[in-house]
Protein backbone atom coordinates (compact mmCIF):
# COMPACT_ATOMS: atom_id res chain seq x y z
CA UNK A 1 0.00 0.00 0.00
CA UNK A 2 1.53 3.39 -0.99
CA UNK A 3 2.53 5.40 2.08
CA UNK A 4 1.76 8.79 0.52
CA UNK A 5 -1.96 8.34 -0.13
CA UNK A 6 -4.09 11.39 0.72
CA UNK A 7 -6.23 10.96 3.84
CA UNK A 8 -9.43 11.30 1.77
CA UNK A 9 -8.38 8.40 -0.48
CA UNK A 10 -7.53 6.22 2.53
CA UNK A 11 -10.95 6.98 4.04
CA UNK A 12 -12.71 6.03 0.80
CA UNK A 13 -10.81 2.75 0.50
CA UNK A 14 -11.75 1.87 4.08
CA UNK A 15 -15.36 2.86 3.33
CA UNK A 16 -15.37 0.49 0.34
CA UNK A 17 -14.77 -2.48 2.65
CA UNK A 18 -18.02 -1.80 4.51
CA UNK A 19 -20.15 -1.00 1.43
CA UNK A 20 -23.03 -3.47 1.20
CA UNK A 21 -24.37 -3.30 -2.36
CA UNK A 22 -22.59 -3.53 -5.70
CA UNK A 23 -23.84 -0.05 -6.60
CA UNK A 24 -22.33 1.38 -3.39
CA UNK A 25 -19.03 -0.41 -3.98
CA UNK A 26 -18.81 0.95 -7.54
CA UNK A 27 -19.50 4.54 -6.46
CA UNK A 28 -17.02 4.43 -3.58
CA UNK A 29 -14.30 2.89 -5.79
CA UNK A 30 -14.83 5.57 -8.44
CA UNK A 31 -14.47 8.27 -5.78
CA UNK A 32 -11.37 6.59 -4.34
CA UNK A 33 -9.73 6.42 -7.79
CA UNK A 34 -10.42 10.11 -8.35
CA UNK A 35 -8.65 10.92 -5.06
CA UNK A 36 -5.51 8.84 -5.67
CA UNK A 37 -2.69 10.78 -7.40
CA UNK A 38 -1.65 9.29 -10.74
CA UNK A 39 2.09 8.62 -10.46
CA UNK A 40 4.49 5.65 -10.43
CA UNK A 41 4.12 5.07 -6.68
CA UNK A 42 0.36 4.49 -6.97
CA UNK A 43 0.38 2.73 -10.36
CA UNK A 44 -0.10 -0.79 -8.95
CA UNK A 45 -2.89 0.25 -6.57
CA UNK A 46 -4.76 2.15 -9.28
CA UNK A 47 -4.47 -0.86 -11.62
CA UNK A 48 -5.85 -3.15 -8.90
CA UNK A 49 -8.79 -0.84 -8.23
CA UNK A 50 -9.61 -0.46 -11.94
CA UNK A 51 -9.68 -4.24 -12.33
CA UNK A 52 -11.97 -4.64 -9.33
CA UNK A 53 -14.20 -1.86 -10.69
CA UNK A 54 -14.48 -3.62 -14.06
CA UNK A 55 -15.35 -6.87 -12.30
CA UNK A 56 -18.08 -5.17 -10.25
CA UNK A 57 -19.54 -3.52 -13.35
CA UNK A 58 -19.67 -6.92 -15.09
CA UNK A 59 -21.47 -8.36 -12.08
CA UNK A 60 -23.95 -5.47 -12.00
CA UNK A 61 -24.68 -5.82 -15.72
CA UNK A 62 -25.23 -9.55 -15.26
CA UNK A 63 -27.83 -8.86 -12.58
CA UNK A 64 -29.60 -6.27 -14.73
CA UNK A 65 -29.83 -8.71 -17.65
CA UNK A 66 -31.32 -11.40 -15.39
CA UNK A 67 -33.86 -8.99 -13.91
CA UNK A 68 -34.90 -7.87 -17.39
CA UNK A 69 -35.64 -11.49 -18.28
CA UNK A 70 -32.74 -11.78 -20.69
CA UNK A 71 -31.44 -14.94 -19.08
CA UNK A 72 -28.09 -15.55 -17.46
CA UNK A 73 -24.83 -15.04 -19.34
CA UNK A 74 -22.48 -17.91 -20.12
CA UNK A 75 -20.36 -16.85 -17.14
CA UNK A 76 -23.23 -17.09 -14.68
CA UNK A 77 -22.38 -20.36 -12.94
CA UNK A 78 -24.93 -21.73 -10.52
CA UNK A 79 -23.39 -23.67 -7.66
CA UNK A 80 -24.49 -27.29 -7.58
CA UNK A 81 -23.35 -30.18 -5.44
CA UNK A 82 -21.99 -29.52 -1.98
CA UNK A 83 -18.96 -27.36 -2.82
CA UNK A 84 -17.37 -25.87 -5.94
CA UNK A 85 -13.78 -25.87 -7.19
CA UNK A 86 -12.63 -23.76 -10.15
CA UNK A 87 -9.83 -24.69 -12.59
CA UNK A 88 -7.68 -21.72 -13.64
CA UNK A 89 -4.41 -21.46 -15.57
CA UNK A 90 -2.66 -20.26 -18.71
CA UNK A 91 -3.67 -21.38 -22.20
CA UNK A 92 -3.11 -25.04 -23.12
CA UNK A 93 -2.29 -26.10 -19.55
CA UNK A 94 -4.64 -29.09 -19.81
CA UNK A 95 -7.49 -27.96 -17.54
CA UNK A 96 -10.16 -29.45 -19.79
CA UNK A 97 -8.49 -32.87 -19.94
CA UNK A 98 -8.33 -32.97 -16.14
CA UNK A 99 -12.01 -32.04 -15.85
CA UNK A 100 -12.90 -34.91 -18.19
CA UNK A 101 -10.73 -37.37 -16.28
CA UNK A 102 -12.18 -36.38 -12.89
CA UNK A 103 -15.85 -36.09 -13.85
CA UNK A 104 -16.42 -37.71 -17.24
CA UNK A 105 -18.11 -34.48 -18.35
CA UNK A 106 -17.45 -33.25 -21.91
CA UNK A 107 -15.14 -30.25 -22.20
CA UNK A 108 -13.41 -29.01 -25.38
CA UNK A 109 -9.87 -30.35 -25.70
CA UNK A 110 -7.45 -29.29 -28.45
CA UNK A 111 -3.76 -28.48 -29.00
CA UNK A 112 -4.43 -24.84 -29.90
CA UNK A 113 -4.92 -22.00 -27.37
CA UNK A 114 -8.26 -20.62 -26.12
CA UNK A 115 -10.17 -23.86 -26.69
CA UNK A 116 -12.30 -23.10 -23.62
CA UNK A 117 -14.41 -20.01 -24.38
CA UNK A 118 -16.89 -20.32 -21.51
CA UNK A 119 -17.15 -22.21 -18.19
CA UNK A 120 -17.63 -25.98 -18.48
CA UNK A 121 -19.04 -27.89 -15.54
CA UNK A 122 -18.67 -31.42 -14.21
CA UNK A 123 -19.55 -33.24 -10.98
CA UNK A 124 -16.84 -35.15 -9.14
CA UNK A 125 -17.88 -37.82 -6.66
CA UNK A 126 -15.55 -38.54 -3.77
CA UNK A 127 -16.64 -40.93 -1.00
CA UNK A 128 -20.27 -39.91 -1.35
CA UNK A 129 -19.52 -36.17 -1.65
CA UNK A 130 -20.54 -34.30 -4.79
CA UNK A 131 -18.01 -31.61 -5.71
CA UNK A 132 -18.75 -29.33 -8.66
CA UNK A 133 -15.72 -28.65 -10.86
CA UNK A 134 -15.65 -25.65 -13.21
CA UNK A 135 -13.19 -25.36 -16.10
CA UNK A 136 -12.74 -21.62 -16.73
CA UNK A 137 -11.31 -19.84 -19.78
CA UNK A 138 -7.59 -19.15 -19.42
CA UNK A 139 -6.39 -16.14 -17.44
CA UNK A 140 -3.11 -15.65 -19.31
CA UNK A 141 -1.59 -16.35 -22.71
CA UNK A 142 1.59 -18.40 -23.09
CA UNK A 143 3.48 -15.06 -22.99
CA UNK A 144 1.74 -14.26 -19.65
CA UNK A 145 -0.45 -11.50 -21.08
CA UNK A 146 -3.90 -11.15 -19.54
CA UNK A 147 -6.63 -12.60 -21.75
CA UNK A 148 -9.86 -10.83 -22.64
CA UNK A 149 -11.83 -13.34 -20.54
CA UNK A 150 -9.65 -13.14 -17.42
CA UNK A 151 -11.91 -10.69 -15.58
CA UNK A 152 -15.01 -12.84 -16.08
CA UNK A 153 -13.15 -16.04 -15.19
CA UNK A 154 -11.82 -14.49 -11.99
CA UNK A 155 -15.34 -13.32 -11.16
CA UNK A 156 -16.49 -16.96 -11.20
CA UNK A 157 -13.37 -18.17 -9.38
CA UNK A 158 -13.90 -15.61 -6.61
CA UNK A 159 -17.17 -17.31 -5.66
CA UNK A 160 -15.76 -20.84 -5.64
CA UNK A 161 -14.66 -22.73 -2.53
CA UNK A 162 -11.30 -23.77 -3.99
CA UNK A 163 -8.99 -22.60 -6.78
CA UNK A 164 -7.30 -25.44 -8.65
CA UNK A 165 -4.37 -23.79 -10.42
CA UNK A 166 -3.23 -25.93 -13.35
CA UNK A 167 0.40 -25.49 -14.44
CA UNK A 168 2.02 -26.98 -17.54
CA UNK A 169 5.08 -29.05 -16.58
CA UNK A 170 6.58 -28.62 -20.06
CA UNK A 171 6.70 -24.78 -19.89
CA UNK A 172 8.39 -23.61 -16.65
CA UNK A 173 5.55 -24.15 -14.16
CA UNK A 174 7.08 -21.94 -11.47
CA UNK A 175 7.03 -18.89 -13.77
CA UNK A 176 3.39 -19.72 -14.59
CA UNK A 177 2.59 -19.80 -10.86
CA UNK A 178 4.24 -16.42 -10.28
CA UNK A 179 2.37 -14.82 -13.19
CA UNK A 180 -1.00 -16.23 -12.09
CA UNK A 181 -0.46 -15.24 -8.45
CA UNK A 182 0.47 -11.70 -9.53
CA UNK A 183 -2.66 -11.38 -11.69
CA UNK A 184 -4.93 -12.67 -8.91
CA UNK A 185 -3.40 -10.15 -6.50
CA UNK A 186 -4.25 -7.37 -8.96
CA UNK A 187 -7.87 -8.51 -8.66
CA UNK A 188 -7.68 -8.51 -4.85
CA UNK A 189 -7.27 -12.27 -4.36
CA UNK A 190 -4.44 -13.81 -2.34
CA UNK A 191 -3.46 -17.48 -2.21
CA UNK A 192 -1.31 -16.97 0.89
CA UNK A 193 -3.04 -17.64 4.20
CA UNK A 194 -2.81 -14.71 6.58
CA UNK A 195 -1.18 -15.00 9.99
CA UNK A 196 -4.07 -13.10 11.57
CA UNK A 197 -7.81 -12.58 11.33
CA UNK A 198 -9.65 -9.27 11.41
CA UNK A 199 -13.33 -8.71 12.07
CA UNK A 200 -14.74 -5.21 11.97
CA UNK A 201 -18.34 -4.24 12.58
CA UNK A 202 -19.00 -0.55 12.08
CA UNK A 203 -21.52 1.14 14.38
CA UNK A 204 -23.42 4.43 14.22
CA UNK A 205 -22.28 5.36 17.73
CA UNK A 206 -20.53 4.02 20.81
CA UNK A 207 -16.90 4.72 19.91
CA UNK A 208 -14.24 2.08 19.32
CA UNK A 209 -14.24 -1.27 21.10
CA UNK A 210 -11.32 -3.58 20.42
CA UNK A 211 -10.53 -7.17 21.29
CA UNK A 212 -6.93 -8.19 20.55
CA UNK A 213 -6.01 -11.87 20.90
CA UNK A 214 -2.38 -12.08 19.92
CA UNK A 215 0.40 -9.61 19.24
CA UNK A 216 -0.13 -6.35 17.34
CA UNK A 217 2.78 -4.04 16.58
CA UNK A 218 2.41 -0.89 18.69
CA UNK A 219 -0.38 -2.33 20.80
CA UNK A 220 -3.85 -0.95 21.46
CA UNK A 221 -3.02 2.74 20.98
CA UNK A 222 -1.33 2.17 17.61
CA UNK A 223 -4.37 0.25 16.35
CA UNK A 224 -6.71 2.94 17.67
CA UNK A 225 -4.72 5.70 15.94
CA UNK A 226 -4.64 3.76 12.66
CA UNK A 227 -8.37 3.04 12.69
CA UNK A 228 -9.20 6.65 13.58
CA UNK A 229 -6.93 7.94 10.78
CA UNK A 230 -9.05 5.93 8.33
CA UNK A 231 -12.19 7.74 9.42
CA UNK A 232 -13.59 4.88 11.52
CA UNK A 233 -14.98 6.41 14.70
CA UNK A 234 -17.38 3.77 16.03
CA UNK A 235 -16.85 0.03 15.54
CA UNK A 236 -16.25 -3.31 17.20
CA UNK A 237 -12.85 -4.60 16.07
CA UNK A 238 -11.53 -8.11 16.76
CA UNK A 239 -7.95 -9.07 15.90
CA UNK A 240 -6.58 -12.57 16.45
CA UNK A 241 -3.04 -13.65 15.65
CA UNK A 242 0.25 -11.79 15.21
CA UNK A 243 0.23 -8.80 12.87
CA UNK A 244 2.37 -5.82 11.92
CA UNK A 245 0.75 -2.40 11.67
CA UNK A 246 1.35 -2.13 7.90
CA UNK A 247 -0.34 -5.53 7.40
CA UNK A 248 -3.31 -4.35 9.44
CA UNK A 249 -3.57 -1.15 7.38
CA UNK A 250 -3.46 -3.19 4.14
CA UNK A 251 -6.28 -5.37 5.47
CA UNK A 252 -8.40 -2.40 6.56
CA UNK A 253 -7.96 -0.53 3.27
CA UNK A 254 -7.70 -3.19 0.59
CA UNK A 255 -8.61 -6.46 2.34
CA UNK A 256 -7.31 -9.01 -0.19
CA UNK A 257 -9.58 -12.05 -0.25
CA UNK A 258 -7.92 -15.33 0.69
CA UNK A 259 -8.84 -18.35 -1.41
CA UNK A 260 -7.86 -21.93 -0.70
CA UNK A 261 -5.80 -23.40 -3.52
CA UNK A 262 -4.33 -26.59 -4.92
CA UNK A 263 -1.62 -26.51 -7.60
CA UNK A 264 -1.65 -29.30 -10.17
CA UNK A 265 1.57 -29.54 -12.19
CA UNK A 266 -0.05 -31.12 -15.23
CA UNK A 267 1.48 -32.98 -18.20
CA UNK A 268 4.12 -34.40 -15.87
CA UNK A 269 4.73 -37.16 -18.41
CA UNK A 270 6.29 -34.56 -20.74
CA UNK A 271 8.89 -33.38 -18.22
CA UNK A 272 8.95 -35.48 -15.05
CA UNK A 273 12.03 -33.79 -13.56
CA UNK A 274 10.64 -30.29 -14.03
CA UNK A 275 7.30 -31.37 -12.55
CA UNK A 276 9.04 -32.77 -9.46
CA UNK A 277 11.07 -29.57 -9.00
CA UNK A 278 7.96 -27.40 -9.32
CA UNK A 279 6.00 -29.44 -6.76
CA UNK A 280 8.92 -29.24 -4.32
CA UNK A 281 9.31 -25.47 -4.74
CA UNK A 282 5.58 -24.81 -4.36
CA UNK A 283 5.46 -26.91 -1.20
CA UNK A 284 8.49 -25.06 0.18
CA UNK A 285 6.57 -21.81 -0.38
CA UNK A 286 3.72 -23.22 1.71
CA UNK A 287 1.30 -24.30 -1.04
CA UNK A 288 -0.40 -27.63 -1.68
CA UNK A 289 0.88 -29.15 -4.92
CA UNK A 290 0.70 -32.41 -6.83
CA UNK A 291 1.95 -33.54 -10.23
CA UNK A 292 -0.49 -35.17 -12.62
CA UNK A 293 -1.16 -36.30 -16.15
CA UNK A 294 -4.65 -36.73 -17.54
CA UNK A 295 -3.32 -39.62 -19.64
CA UNK A 296 -1.43 -41.59 -16.98
CA UNK A 297 -4.11 -42.38 -14.37
CA UNK A 298 -3.88 -41.37 -10.69
CA UNK A 299 -7.41 -39.96 -10.76
CA UNK A 300 -8.38 -41.27 -7.29
CA UNK A 301 -5.29 -39.72 -5.69
CA UNK A 302 -6.10 -36.43 -7.40
CA UNK A 303 -9.68 -36.56 -6.11
CA UNK A 304 -8.36 -37.13 -2.60
CA UNK A 305 -6.00 -34.14 -2.82
CA UNK A 306 -8.82 -31.91 -4.06
CA UNK A 307 -10.99 -32.96 -1.13
CA UNK A 308 -8.14 -32.38 1.35
CA UNK A 309 -7.50 -28.91 -0.10
CA UNK A 310 -11.13 -27.95 0.58
CA UNK A 311 -10.33 -28.31 4.32
CA UNK A 312 -13.65 -29.99 5.01
CA UNK A 313 -14.75 -33.10 6.88
CA UNK A 314 -17.36 -35.77 6.21
CA UNK A 315 -19.72 -36.47 9.10
CA UNK A 316 -22.39 -39.19 9.12
CA UNK A 317 -25.55 -38.98 11.22
CA UNK A 318 -26.99 -41.85 13.25
CA UNK A 319 -30.63 -42.30 14.16
CA UNK A 320 -32.21 -45.28 15.89
CA UNK A 321 -29.09 -47.32 15.23
CA UNK A 322 -29.04 -46.59 11.48
CA UNK A 323 -26.12 -44.64 9.98
CA UNK A 324 -26.79 -42.34 7.01
CA UNK A 325 -25.47 -43.57 3.66
CA UNK A 326 -24.26 -40.12 2.59
CA UNK A 327 -22.21 -37.80 4.81
CA UNK A 328 -22.74 -34.13 5.53
CA UNK A 329 -19.86 -31.83 4.60
CA UNK A 330 -18.62 -29.42 7.28
CA UNK A 331 -15.68 -27.05 7.60
CA UNK A 332 -12.64 -28.46 9.37
CA UNK A 333 -12.94 -27.54 13.06
CA UNK A 334 -16.75 -27.78 13.05
CA UNK A 335 -18.51 -28.71 16.30
CA UNK A 336 -21.54 -30.78 17.23
CA UNK A 337 -23.51 -27.51 17.34
CA UNK A 338 -22.44 -26.67 13.76
CA UNK A 339 -23.65 -30.09 12.63
CA UNK A 340 -27.02 -29.64 14.34
CA UNK A 341 -27.39 -26.19 12.78
CA UNK A 342 -26.61 -27.57 9.31
CA UNK A 343 -29.35 -30.19 9.71
CA UNK A 344 -31.90 -27.63 10.92
CA UNK A 345 -31.74 -24.43 12.95
CA UNK A 346 -34.33 -25.86 15.35
CA UNK A 347 -32.04 -28.83 16.02
CA UNK A 348 -29.29 -26.45 17.14
CA UNK A 349 -31.68 -24.58 19.42
CA UNK A 350 -32.99 -27.78 21.02
CA UNK A 351 -29.67 -29.66 21.15
CA UNK A 352 -28.96 -31.25 24.55
CA UNK A 353 -26.02 -33.52 23.78
CA UNK A 354 -24.69 -35.95 21.16
CA UNK A 355 -23.04 -39.35 21.01
CA UNK A 356 -20.02 -39.73 18.76
CA UNK A 357 -18.30 -42.70 17.13
CA UNK A 358 -15.04 -42.08 15.29
CA UNK A 359 -11.65 -40.39 15.58
CA UNK A 360 -12.81 -37.49 17.76
CA UNK A 361 -14.33 -39.75 20.43
CA UNK A 362 -12.25 -40.87 23.43
CA UNK A 363 -14.47 -43.93 23.64
CA UNK A 364 -16.87 -45.07 20.92
CA UNK A 365 -20.37 -43.72 21.56
CA UNK A 366 -18.98 -41.02 23.86
CA UNK A 367 -21.50 -38.48 25.15
CA UNK A 368 -20.34 -34.97 24.19
CA UNK A 369 -21.55 -31.38 24.41
CA UNK A 370 -22.23 -28.57 21.94
CA UNK A 371 -18.59 -27.52 21.52
CA UNK A 372 -17.11 -30.96 20.81
CA UNK A 373 -14.90 -30.67 17.70
CA UNK A 374 -15.67 -33.30 15.06
CA UNK A 375 -13.24 -35.11 12.76
CA UNK A 376 -13.47 -36.60 9.28
CA UNK A 377 -15.54 -39.79 9.20
CA UNK A 378 -17.24 -39.27 12.58
CA UNK A 379 -20.72 -40.70 13.18
CA UNK A 380 -22.95 -38.48 15.32
CA UNK A 381 -26.24 -39.16 17.05
CA UNK A 382 -28.05 -35.94 17.98
CA UNK A 383 -30.16 -35.87 21.17
CA UNK A 384 -32.76 -33.10 21.57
Amino acid sequence: MPTNLPAEARHKLAEYQSARTIEEKIEVLKEALSLIPDHKGTEKLRRQLRKRLAELRDELEERRVRRAGGGASEFSVKKEGWVQAAFIGITNSGKSSLLQALTGAPSPVADYPFTTQRPFLGMMNYSGCEIQLVDLPSLLTEEFRETGMASKSIGVARNSDLLIVVLDASRDPVKQFEAIESLLEEYGITLRKKSFELEIEKKDSGGLRMVIMGSVEGGYEAVKNLVTSLGIKSAVIKISGDVRLDELEEELIRRPEYKRSLFIVNKSDLNEAQADRAVKELEERGFRAIKASAHNGGVEQLKQRIFEALEMIRVYTRREGQVSEKPLLLKRGATVYDLAEKIHREFAERLKYARVWGSSAKIQGERVGHDHVLMDGDIVEIHL
